[in-house]
Formats: structure tokens, C-alpha cells, sequence
């Protein structure tokens, strides 16, 4: 209900007090500024958490595309890994068939049919076994010292013809989520000295 500006003044001049020191305070006034204070911060704190849950709402996404990519790195991380491994096994068995023509040897002395393991640096064919995880030293994967990483590499040779080799080097490691991966190299080799 609205008052007249004059009934307003009077009934404001009715609730005025004399505070301690001679200050004079309109006790109504006061009142109305105390519980727009209070309706204030009560708007301000639906406001703040209004606030809070459109934030978070907004943020969710974002860290599911953050967790996503970061997956999705070590993904691919993990597949160049294996392609360079699985190559590496492939170039070292063209290494060992290239010295044995430098050596004067036939072209698959040393490289009989069947699964084996290799090293970068191998001088020849490492018996299959239990097939252990390559480790990691310095850059360098080896089966002797370093830090076990997931991947294992098996080379399988194949004698197609007096002339011709079938060299397959498989590289398999297990992704997060127990997901069985592997990556392959096929190559023929060939005597064609």
C-alpha cells in the first residue's frame, strides 16, 4: 500500500532515535536498508551458485575431450613405437642376409625357418623362449638391460623357394584396457646376387 508523501514524512520523523553521542537515526530507514541487505545477499548467493553450475556443466565436456585426446596420444604414441619396432626387426634380417653375401656365404645361412627374437644390433637369431618384453636403454631396445616396456617383437622366417625368404616381424603390446594390439612388416627377401 502506497502513503501519501506527507503521511510518510510523518510517520519516518515518528521512528527517528537519539543514539549515544547525539546521532540521530531514522530507525526505519535503518530497518529497510538491513533486510535489502539481507535479500541482497540472498540473490547474491542463488546467483553464485547458479554460477557454479553452469560452470560446471560447461567444464565436463572439456575434461572428456581432455582425457579423450590424452588417450588418444598414447595411442598413436604406442602404434609409431610398434611400426619402427616391427621395421627394425625386418632390416636387421636384411642386414644379416646382406653380410652373408659379404662374408661369401649363401644368402640364408643362419636364417632357417621359424619364430625368433632380434636385437638391433644382432649378429644372429635369438631362440624364441618365452618371448620376454623388449626393455628400454637410452633410446635403445635391447632384451638384456634397461627399463621393460609393453611391446614384444617375434620374427617368423619362411623359406619360400631355394631363392626367396619370408620374413614377417610382428610387434605386440596390451593398451590400456586390456585391448591386444600388434603391428606387422612383411618383406621377401631374395637371392639375387
Amino acid at each position: 500500500m502506497y502513503q501519501h508523501p506527507e503521511k510518510l514524512n510523518k510517520s519516518m520523523n515518528n521512528e527517528q532515535k537519539t543514539m549515544s553521542g547525539g546521532v540521530t537515526v531514522n530507525t526505519k530507514i535503518a530497518s529497510d536498508a538491513h533486510c535489502s541487505m539481507i535479500n541482497e545477499l540472498g540473490f547474491t548467493l542463488i546467483e553464485a551458485l547458479l554460477a557454479l553450475v553452469i560452470l560446471t556443466i560447461s567444464l565436463g565436456p572439456a575434461l572428456v575431450l581432455s582425457s579423450n585426446i590424452s588417450s588418444t596420444a598414447s595411442v598413436i604414441q604406442h602404434n609409431l613405437i610398434a611400426a619402427n619396432l616391427s621395421q627394425e626387426g625386418v632390416e636387421v634380417i636384411r642386414a644379416l642376409r646382406d653380410a652373408n653375401w659379404h662374408n661369401g656365404l649363401p644368402f640364408d645361412t643362419g636364417l632357417a625357418d621359424g619364430i625368433y627374437r632380434i636385437e638391433w644390433n644382432s649378429n644372429n637369431l635369438i631362440a624364441l623362449g618365452t618371448n620376454p618384453p623388449l626393455k628400454i636403454t637410452s633410446g635403445l631396445y635391447n632384451y638384456s638391460s634397461g627399463t621393460d616396456t609393453i611391446f614384444k617383437r617375434t620374427l617368423t622366417i619362411t623359406k619360400i623357394n631355394s631363392e626367396e625368404l619370408r620374413v614377417i616381424s610382428s610387434v605386440t603390446w596390451t593398451e590400456r584396457g586390456n585391448r591386444s594390439r600388434d603391428v606387422k612388416a612383411e618383406s621377401h627377401l631374395f637371392d639375387w646376387k
